[in-house]
């Protein structure tokens, strides 16, 4: 018998013999797992404040118009799905569209006095942190971005906010704010009804 035969004799009854390991059932998710933390409910004992996010809560169906560094228009359209989590303090925003897909979580913060959050799409950079506060009619998301000439504040100004519709642009400014030029992308949302 060859040293081949006889290695695949062994591999053979190892395999034969080897213990069998259970797997574990496959366990159910449940979209309200807790009766006193429902998911898609805004606290109403959280700080006032969390109501200026309300108008987003839902399914929305979003159409982008971006603009690439090098000038190329795209248009496309995307799926938003946004709810209460964490006992109705935290807005849960999943971002479904053809060329990213992630979420972005919100919280107001009662010692800063203003919205906090992180995006989390896949890629390179990781979580981004943000900051946020509501003025007037506008709802209005910061983070400090890198382009090609480094570090910029980019801004998400949300406005024309009715029951079943939204719009957001972006801004940069690259004097800490002093100054806004238009963003690459604008978006129109609309209450998605399926």
């Amino acid at each position: 018998m060859t040293y081949r035969e006889l290695s695949a004799i062994a591999a053979l009854a190892f395999v034969m013999h080897a213990p069998v390991v259970a797997q574990p059932a496959q366990l159910e998710i449940l979209s309200q797992p807790e009766i006193d933390s429902p998911i898609g409910v805004r606290n109403p004992n959280g700080p006032p404040e969390l109501a200026e996010f309300d108008f987003v809560i839902g399914d929305w169906d979003v159409d982008i118009h971006f603009t690439s560094r090098n000038g190329q228009e795209l248009n496309y359209a995307a799926r938003w799905h946004n709810i209460w989590i964490a006992n109705g303090m935290v807005v849960f925003q999943e971002w479904r569209g053809p060329y990213i897909t992630g979420v972005e979580l919100r919280q107001y913060n009662r010692q800063a006095g203003h919205w906090m959050g992180t995006n989390n799409y896949p890629g390179p950079r990781g979580p981004i942190m943000t900051t946020g506060h509501r003025s007037a009619d506008r709802m209005v998301i910061n983070v400090t971005l890198e382009g090609p000439g480094g570090p910029y504040l980019g801004r998400e100004v949300y406005t024309d906010i009715e029951t079943n519709s939204f719009r957001m642009y972006a801004e940069e400014s690259h004097d800490d704010g002093e100054n806004c030029e238009a963003g690459r992308y604008r978006m129109t949302a609309m209450r998605a009804t399926n």
